[in-house]
């Protein structure tokens, strides 16, 4: 553990933390140190304690830095540890005990570690876990926990010499096993008897890494390739993953119908992603890396390691190269290296898993990045109401930066405006404005524009209005009777594709008006001519405009 200077308690559980932190996030641009650790408040942040007391009054994880909290999972006494897998509050790996490799079980804090390795055996570990129950390997044997090291349950048959589980989802447990000198890629459904050989035709080497939803993930060596893969039950589900002109491929883990793995190509392995074809493949290798995998998916979110500058990095990404996110950069900087494995993203929350190579004590440690980002954000218009063909411009703010695209749904409840369907602040962005176009009506219509996001939708009024005309001018003014007066109105919104007719009148037999005048498409006002007479005396003409809505009036006036 990084000890800073400081003492390390790690009293402080996985939930309480969480909702510290969640509580940082929530109040804009608060900073908290960066390398705080899970410790008394009052000792490790001294200079901001009063600000840091009131508004939280309880400790902090490994590192906060923006919306990222990294939680150190190393549990005391051991001299190694890394998790591999995470399902909403449970993390599964191994750490290295008294010299024995332990399969391991956490709840979010060192504290919470719990040995799976049954009493008498010699190693284990544990590699996936979903819905209450771990995977993994004791004495490389397949097996499955719920919860304790007691309640292990075999996967291995008397046919398999080794057996090893790396994932489940639901009823389901995926791996690999060795039978008759062959490496077969395996599926159980709770039970040793389970088994299905999902080996593809012309293959004697093959493995699944990751399940979930009914689809299974690995590869398999064909032809002496080894090709990324994905089945979805049996053998003869097979589909081959292996993009045109690769060298290697695998694939380690499937979600929310997404498969990530690695792609080599040229000289180095780039992280790679998958939507069910080999023609989907989406080259997520970052820029700059010599070398990437991508080794965990969930909610659209990928995550894995890039070696970047020499530096393996936990890896961040949302579909494409450019998304990359380097959250090793979250860490303290006496973590030389570190790696992602895993992601789990619900309603709750967004929690990757791995581990960091820690230069101070010459220690791997498991390590846990949470996410602080909230759906919270604010809508606002920049008018309340609007008239004709008149645009709205809406803008969605966030309390703070992400740092990756963030996607909001937007619509209306009315035929007379259009939204776009969905909006997206930028990575590092704060906010984002959006067009909503308006259609001309005949009568005061009041309508709704929404945003949502996650659980959170925010509303605002929008107030749509008719068009008429608001003012009105003559040029000249006065003018000498006999000539031509120039007459230009003004409505409050822009005209319809087909125009606006006004009709218009005078009130002085001096004056000659035409009986309409059009408005043209996407325009604001017309300007017409308006005749005159000879006069002896000054005359004063009225002129209106009227449409069904409302009507303007204006006064030149005639000299002689």
């Amino acid at each position: 553990m990084v000890k800073q200077g400081r003492r390390y308690d790690a009293t402080c559980g996985f939930s309480e933390g969480i909702k510290a932190c969640c509580r940082v996030g929530s109040y804009p641009r608060i900073r908290i140190a960066r390398y705080a650790r899970c410790m008394d408040v009052e000792r490790a942040m001294k200079p901001i304690k009063r600000v840091i007391a009131s508004v939280l009054g309880i400790c902090f994880a490994l590192s906060v830095d923006a919306q990222w909290v990294v939680f150190n999972l190393h549990p005391a006494g051991a001299t190694y540890s890394r998790a591999y897998g995470v399902h909403g509050s449970q993390q599964v790996g191994e750490s290295n005990i008294g010299g024995v490799t332990r399969a391991s079980l956490w709840n979010g804090t060192a504290t919470s570690w719990v040995d799976l390795g049954p009493a008498g055996s010699s190693r284990s570990w544990a590699y996936g876990v979903n819905g209450g129950k771990q995977v993994g390997n004791v004495d490389y044997h397949a097996c499955f926990w719920t919860g304790t090291a007691g309640s292990i349950v075999s996967l291995n048959t008397g046919a398999m010499t080794l057996s090893f589980a790396y994932g489940a989802s639901g009823s389901q447990q995926v791996g690999e096993a060795y039978v008759g000198g062959s490496r077969r890629a395996s599926l159980w459904s709770g039970t040793a008897d389970s088994w299905v050989d999902l080996t593809p035709a012309g293959s004697n080497n093959s493995t699944v890494r990751g399940v979930s939803g009914g689809q299974q993930v690995g590869w398999a060596d064909v032809g002496g390739v080894f090709r990324a893969s994905l089945w979805t039950g049996t053998a003869n589900s097979w589909v081959d993953l292996h993009p045109a002109g690769a060298i290697h491929s695998e694939a380690v883990a499937v979600g929310d119908g997404q498969q990530v793995g690695s792609v080599l190509v040229g000289g180095g392995d780039h992280a790679s992603l998958w939507t069910g074809t080999a023609a989907s493949w989406v080259d997520l290798a970052p820029n700059g890396a010599s070398s990437s995998k991508a080794l965990g998916v969930s909610g659209g979110w990928q995550v894995g390691k890039s070696t970047v500058g020499g530096v393996v990095c936990a890896s961040l990404w949302t579909g494409t190269a450019s998304s990359w996110v380097n959250l090793h950069a979250v860490l303290p900087s006496n973590y030389s290296s570190s790696e992602a494995l895993a992601i789990w993203r619900d309603a709750s929350g967004t929690h990757v898993v791995g581990s960091g190579s820690n230069s101070t004590t010459g220690q791997t440690e498991a390590l846990m990045w949470t996410w602080l980002g909230t759906d919270d954000f604010d809508l606002s218009l920049n008018k309340s109401s609007t008239a004709g063909q008149n645009s709205v411009l809406g803008t969605i703010t966030m309390p703070g930066a992400n740092p990756t695209d963030t996607v909001y749904t937007t619509y209306d409840n009315s035929s007379l405006v259009t939204t776009p369907p969905s909006v997206t602040v930028r990575a590092g962005a704060l906010s984002r404005s959006f067009l909503i176009s308006v259609t001309a009506i005949t009568g005061t219509v009041t309508t709704t524009i929404y945003a949502k996001r996650g659980a959170v939708t925010r509303s605002r009024i929008l107030t749509l209005t008719p068009l008429i005309p608001t003012a009105m001018s003559f040029t000249p003014n006065p003018v000498t009777g006999g000539q031509a007066v120039s007459c230009r109105f003004v409505i409050n919104g822009v005209a319809g594709p087909a125009g606006l007719v006004v009709s218009t009148t005078d009130n002085s037999i001096y004056a000659t008006t035409p009986a309409t005048v059009t408005v043209p498409a996407g325009a604001t006002g017309v300007t017409f001519p308006i005749t005159t007479l000879p006069v002896t005396s000054i005359k004063y003409v009225t002129v209106t405009a009227r449409v069904s809505a409302g009507e303007k009036t204006g006064t030149f006036r005639i000299n002689p």
